[in-house]
C-alpha cells in the first residue's frame, strides 16, 4: 500500500518513513501541505496519508478539507499527527475528515496498529467497490 507522508519537520519525515517502509509499505514523503496535497491528487495509487496538523503555508488541516471534498480522493484516508492535546483540536480536525489522529510524541506500537485499522477499513472498501460492481453487472430477473 502506498503513503503519502507530509511533514515538515525532517526528524519526523525521516522517523516515518523508515518505521513504514520496514512494516512494507511503499512511501512518499513531502514537506509540506502544498507537496503533499499535489502527491495526493497526481498519484491514485496513494491510499493513505500522514499528515502533519502545523506545517508552513497549507496546514495539515487545510490538506485534509481539500482532499475530502474532492470527489475522486474523499476515499484517502487520513491520519493526521499533532503536538495538540487538547480536546477541541482533536475534535476538529475529525470534523475536517481526519479519519484518525495521532498526538506527537507517539510511540511506534502506536503508529503500527492505526496503520493496521487503516488497512483492513481499505480493504473493506474496495471489497464494498468491487461487491457493486458485480452487481451492476448481473441482469436483472
Amino acid at each position: 500500500m502506498r503513503v503519502l507522508i507530509a511533514d515538515d519537520d525532517p526528524v519526523y519525515q525521516i522517523l516515518l518513513e523508515d518505521l513504514l517502509k520496514q512494516w512494507g509499505f511503499d512511501v512518499v514523503v513531502t514537506g509540506d501541505g502544498s507537496e503533499a496535497y499535489q502527491a495526493i491528487r497526481q498519484d491514485k495509487a496513494i491510499k493513505l496519508a500522514i499528515l502533519d496538523w502545523m506545517m508552513p503555508g497549507t496546514d495539515g488541516y487545510a490538506v485534509c478539507r481539500l482532499i475530502k471534498e474532492d470527489q475522486s480522493r474523499q476515499n484517502v484516508y487520513i491520519i493526521m499527527l499533532t503536538g495538540d492535546r487538547l480536546k477541541d483540536d482533536i475534535v476538529k480536525v475529525l470534523v475536517a475528515g481526519a479519519d484518525d489522529y495521532l498526538i506527537k510524541p507517539f510511540e511506534p506500537l502506536d503508529l503500527k496498529i492505526r496503520l493496521h485499522t487503516a488497512r483492513r477499513i481499505l480493504d473493506l472498501q474496495a471489497e464494498v467497490a468491487e461487491l457493486r460492481q458485480s452487481a451492476q453487472k448481473q441482469p436483472a430477473y
